[in-house]
């Protein structure tokens, strides 16, 4: 692994319901010196160094960094058709962490630290008899790995550790896995790098061919990512029941929520909830979409008050000025409250979600009567009355639709945030 400390501090004041995955990587180059693949360097944030903690929270960790970085990058993005080297701890190889991803174009780097045992050694011909490849990272000679040495497609070798002993350590590679590429790492210049190349090296990387590329992007927790589904269904009008109860169902914190909510609630009946589908189907379609973005902005237990009033009054005053296409209103106000709380374009939100092109149309053009009174509604909160006449709006009739939604959406919260 070649990656050091990261140049650029990470944002601190990112929203709290995104969370921002930061990966470097770095060229690996063949004897031409031409590009032929990738390594990912994790970004531990928070702190001074680009390693990961130890033990269980670097496999959390680890497993964290690449769900989200294949889920918001995609492995085309950031290798293109070239493969992807990537680190991974004991418990991917073990089988006790799975590996999440496919093994078509990745590369599985054992790390220095990884005991080599026999549980590892299993784990390594299972991988490989699934089609991954592997690499033995940071190798320098250490009898203890020559087994994992002898079942790789790759070993790395750390020219700075390996020292006067580099010639050494290539032909004990050699001798156990001639088939095995050698891959030097920490290349700083060109007469390392002619060194290398003379003692029969295969693949180079270092700072003297590529210093790492930082690449960044907003992730969305998983439970972010059922909420987002979950108002894609609840925007379309042919999500069938069973859809929208599945997807619920996924989350069990959305679960309890929403059964808590409907058990406790006037709508409930006199024998109890007894199933998910009877909750949903009690609590509503818009009802529930509330839910939804409550969980979306975070959760119950530790979200801001005045973000949760501002998204669910938006979306009541949007229906109140749009009546024959209040439920569109509702969902495009919704919609553009979840992207001012968490800071991101309404198009980008809407490319996230997948929703219907006629909330595209409303929320992104502005277009039919929820367009006009998402506008009128966003003048309102700006005090630009001109804007509200334009949108086609008195201002009496948006003043009086906003303040009904507001007094709505302080009880709603109140509710929402009232513990059990």
């Amino acid at each position: 692994m070649d990656g050091r400390t990261p140049e650029h501090p990470l944002p601190v004041d990112a929203a709290v319901s995104v969370s921002p995955v930061r990966v470097g990587r770095q060229g690996i180059y063949d004897r031409e010196r031409r590009l032929v693949a990738f390594e990912l360097l994790f970004r531990n944030h928070g702190r001074a160094s680009a390693e990961l903690a130890e033990g269980a929270e670097q496999d959390h960790a680890t497993s964290q960094v690449i769900s989200a970085t294949f889920g918001d990058f995609g492995v085309g993005q950031i290798a293109g058709e070239r493969p992807l080297f990537i680190n991974l701890t004991r418990g991917f190889f073990t089988g006790a962490l799975p590996v999440p991803c496919s093994p078509e174009q990745v590369v599985l780097e054992l790390l220095e630290n990884v005991d080599v045992d026999e549980e590892v050694l299993a784990g390594l011909r299972r991988l490989r008899a699934q089609g991954y490849r592997i690499a033995v990272d940071d190798f320098i000679g250490e009898e203890s790995r020559l087994p994992a040495v002898a079942l790789a497609d790759y070993v790395k070798i750390d020219v700075e550790a390996a020292r006067d002993d580099f010639d050494r350590v290539l032909a004990l590679a050699r001798a156990h896995n001639p088939t095995a590429l050698v891959v030097v790492e920490r290349i700083e210049d060109d007469e390392l790098f002619d060194r290398c190349l003379a003692a029969g090296a295969d693949l180079f990387q270092g700072y003297g061919l590529q210093r790492p590329v930082t690449l960044e992007a907003v992730s969305l927790t998983p439970s972010q990512l059922v909420c987002l589904r979950l108002v894609r269904a609840l925007t379309g009008q042919d999500a069938p029941l069973h859809e929208i109860e599945q997807l619920v169902a996924s989350d069990p914190a959305l679960s309890l929520r929403v059964l808590k909510t409907v058990s406790s609630a006037a709508a409930g009946t006199k024998t109890g909830v007894t199933s998910l589908r009877q909750a949903i189907v009690l609590l509503g379609r818009q009802q529930l979409c509330s839910w939804v973005v409550l969980m979306l902005l975070g959760g119950v237990t530790s979200v801001d008050t005045e973000s949760l009033t501002l998204v669910l009054a938006r979306a009541a005053a949007c229906a109140r000025l749009a009546p024959r296409d209040a439920d569109l209103a509702y969902v495009v106000g919704l919609l553009s409250g979840v992207a001012t709380v968490l800071g991101m374009g309404e198009d980008e939100l809407v490319d996230t979600t997948g929703v219907a092109q006629s909330v595209r149309a409303a929320l992104v053009d502005r277009r039919g009567a929820a367009g006009g009174a998402l506008r009128a509604v966003l003048a309102y909160e700006e005090d630009d009355p001109f804007v509200i006449t334009d949108a086609g709006h008195a201002v009496y009739e948006v003043s009086r639709a906003y303040l009904a939604a507001l007094s709505g959406a302080m009880v709603t919260v109140s509710s929402v945030l009232e513990r059990p």
